[in-house]
């Protein structure tokens, strides 16, 4: 399936891990020439995904000559060019002792990761997959001094769609819960009213690019929003079931380069008009 047409492409919005690459290896040759095709069309390429941004580096150091990214679920617009963030959005030290005190109380065995500005925090016994970019807290206070940008949530099972539907009812009020990965037994808390999609369409208005041009791919729950606002939301071949059954169009799986794939047929439409 291909995008309609008539579609006016304006920018392309798209997640990094599921959907540009698999399993931390490299973007692939095909896909890193669709972006550059991309852009030299005049369509701007902006990545928006639930990395940190110290997780952007490698990304940065393939395809050095991207803008602006959206990471952190929507929390950061991050400048590659410059190494700094752009905007941020926060959750505030006595919202975050709300979320961890309504949590615990209900399942005492949670343990936290914090995302911040500077750096990854996590309790003592939270299992992360990088612990020495992690830095770790003895009490919930030492958090008060930092930015948070995103709070992570482990019971210590794998099954990260049931974690979400178990614990996103209890935090409502105080944060936007999501998951990227559906095996890594992870809830992920955005700051209240904060996704993918709320960032990338204020970016747009920065750029003065309409909601109709906009063309997302992504792969995972927390990129339902983005794909549900786009003009052309487009899942990969690899997405789960609920995120393909929102989607416009489905391409081929990342390890196929369904972003190239799509992308470049896009364009090709785009010439020929």
């Amino acid at each position: 399936m291909t995008a309609p047409p008539d579609f006016d492409l304006g920018l392309v919005a798209s997640d990094i891990d599921g959907t540009l690459l698999l399993d931390w290896q490299p973007i692939s040759k095909a896909t890193i020439d669709a972006i550059h095709r991309c852009q030299s069309e005049g369509v701007p390429f902006v990545l928006v995904t639930g990395r940190p941004i110290r997780w952007l580096a490698s990304i940065a150091e393939q395809i050095p000559d991207l803008g602006h990214v959206v990471c952190l679920n929507g929390a950061v617009v991050f400048d590659i060019a410059s190494s700094s963030v752009v905007h941020a959005h926060t959750i505030d030290f006595p919202t975050v002792e709300q979320i961890v005190t309504t949590i615990s109380a209900s399942h005492p065995e949670a343990h936290f990761a914090y995302e911040t500005l500077t750096g990854g925090l996590v309790d003592k016994a939270f299992i992360t997959r990088r612990p020495r970019e992690a830095r770790v807290i003895d009490e919930l206070s030492d958090l008060a001094e930092f930015d948070v940008v995103k709070i992570l949530v482990s019971l210590g099972s794998s099954d990260s769609e049931a974690l979400h539907d178990l614990l996103g009812p209890l935090v409502t009020q105080t944060c936007h819960a999501s998951f990227s990965d559906p095996v890594n037994g992870l809830v992920e808390l955005a700051p209240k009213g904060i996704t993918k999609a709320k960032t990338l369409e204020r970016l747009c208005n920065d750029l003065g690019v309409r909601q109709d041009q906009v063309m997302a791919f992504g792969d995972m729950p927390n990129d339902i929003e983005m794909l549900s606002w786009a003009g052309h939301g487009v899942a990969m071949g690899n997405a789960l079931g609920s995120v393909k059954k929102i989607a416009a169009a489905v391409t081929e799986a990342v390890d196929e380069d369904g972003v190239a794939r799509y992308l470049n047929a896009a364009l090709d439409a785009r010439a020929s008009r």
